[in-house]
């Protein structure tokens, strides 16, 4: 078999793309790292919070102790739903973290360079090189000039619009148009931020009377501030989104306080028309980790988190080294995601705040066990979809109906209908993870057999 230039090239290095190229790099693969910006920059449409498990991954790479020097932790979390707030603690040594893109970025890339990976800017995929019918390189353009590089694999780690998706015609599923829209902007915290009990907590979420507000505390003092629009309003906001902005938040209690008499510092940043879906995640030849694979509604906030939690999974799959490794990868990647993609999709939503979800903050600061289910939520040591268990969720719809409350009773039951849906879902991918794992084990085992007896397998190389 002729030797690749590279085991693995990826197109993209940001989140993912920086943190996979490291991970193998430092496994002894040949990796070659491509951005088509120019190198560090900041991305605009990021508003870049990473919870606990992703910082978990910055550590394993190193960046860790760089992010938390600058950035501070936020640990109370409090959210306010028309009124109800309540504040949920992380634990010691636990937080989530909002660092700017362009120094996060910038840190992943050293990590990268520094493991072993070659990496070049300003350098755009423009086609893909085939041979019987398996991708083996790419075309891309740099300075005007076209080079051809040839690779084991090829990984799109370039977005959610990413140009490898679209060249291997990734097939897209479960895919929904955002029902919001997303401006934010940046501000000196005041000095009251951290002196004035009212502020007690580090980030905050609010929805109030339909409308929705942010606080990420992120790098030196400052504040990211932000609201998620419906998707009907966004064209009223793209004529004036400072205006539209600042109108819009002035009277939210926490927010209001905090941008009343200042400017933001830099332009009001936005995203209007987005998409969320699934994508095929792995080929002949390819695959896509991070926004350019799955994209979930950032609403959420967990599109750095699920980037680095795949790029950590994606690599030990690539030094697994063969075809049928990938593929259990992708099917495993569907799995760990879907309940998130589930409650992107239902805390998206527009609209005013159904009554259930106001009856869950009611009922958090009673029930300790729910708050700390909540907790680990946060902290993916439980889905999203076990937060509250179903015979609380009985009990409830049994009390709101007997206090004359049938609003929330429905919304039960239109929830729970949703919830059946996604379980409905989950059963396919794991079933389909299944199937990938037992192939996966029986070609581990025919090549273990063919190397016994003096006989090597046929498998992609591994780096």
């Amino acid at each position: 078999m002729r030797r690749r230039a590279y085991d693995v090239l990826i197109a993209g290095a940001r989140c993912a793309g920086s943190t996979l190229a490291t991970f193998l790099a430092r496994a002894g693969a040949r990796v070659l790292l491509f951005d088509k910006d120019a190198l560090p920059s900041d991305y605009v449409l990021s508003t870049h919070g990473i919870s606990p498990p992703g910082i978990d991954v910055l550590d394993e790479v190193g960046v860790g102790p760089a992010v938390r020097a600058v950035t501070p932790p936020a640990r109370i979390i409090r959210m306010n739903a028309d009124g109800a707030m309540i504040d949920i603690e992380l634990p010691d040594g636990r937080a989530e973290y909002c660092p700017r893109r362009e120094r996060l970025d910038a840190l992943l890339q050293q990590a990268a360079v520094g493991a072993g990976a070659e990496l070049r800017d300003r350098t755009r995929v423009v086609s893909l090189v085939r041979e019987d019918g398996r991708v083996i390189g790419v075309r891309a353009v740099s300075g005007g000039r076209e080079t051809v590089v040839t690779a084991d694999l090829v990984v799109g780690a370039d977005g959610r619009h990413s140009t490898v998706a679209g060249l291997v015609e990734a097939q897209e599923y479960l895919g929904y148009d955002a029902r919001r829209a997303g401006y934010w902007a940046y501000w000196d915290a005041p000095s009251f931020w951290k002196t004035d009990p009212a502020y007690r907590c580090d980030m905050y979420f609010s929805h109030l009377a339909g409308e929705t507000g942010v606080i990420f505390p992120t790098d030196h003092d400052q504040l990211l501030i932000g609201s998620w629009p419906p998707a009907d309003r966004a064209a009223a906001w793209r004529a004036d989104p400072d205006g539209a902005l600042q109108a819009t938040l002035a009277s939210e209690p926490l927010i209001g306080p905090l941008i009343r008499d200042a400017r933001p510092v830099g332009k009001v940043r936005g995203t209007v028309k987005e998409r969320f879906f699934f994508r095929t995640g792995v080929g002949a030849g390819w695959a896509l980790v991070g926004d350019a694979g799955h994209h979930k509604d950032f609403v959420i906030g967990d599109g750095i988190t699920e980037a680095l939690l795949q790029a950590r999974s994606l690599a030990k799959a690539v030094i697994a080294g063969s075809d049928a490794a990938l593929y259990r990868w992708w099917r495993a990647r569907d799995v760990a995601a879907l309940p998130w993609y589930f409650v992107g999709h239902e805390v998206g939503a527009p609209g005013p705040l159904p009554e259930l979800h106001r009856l869950l903050f009611s009922q958090l600061d009673t029930l300790p066990a729910l708050k700390a289910r909540l907790i680990e939520t946060i902290d993916r040591r439980r889905s999203p979809l076990e937060l509250i268990p179903a015979l609380q969720l009985l009990w409830w719809a049994l009390v709101s109906a007997l206090r004359g409350r049938p609003q929330i009773t429905a919304e039960l039951l239109a929830a729970a209908g949703r919830a059946a849906a996604t379980y409905r879902e989950l059963r396919t991918r794991r079933k389909l993870l299944a199937e990938a794992e037992t192939k996966y084990r029986a070609e581990a085992g025919l090549a273990e057999r063919g190397l016994d007896s003096g006989h090597g397998a046929s498998q992609r190389a591994t780096p």
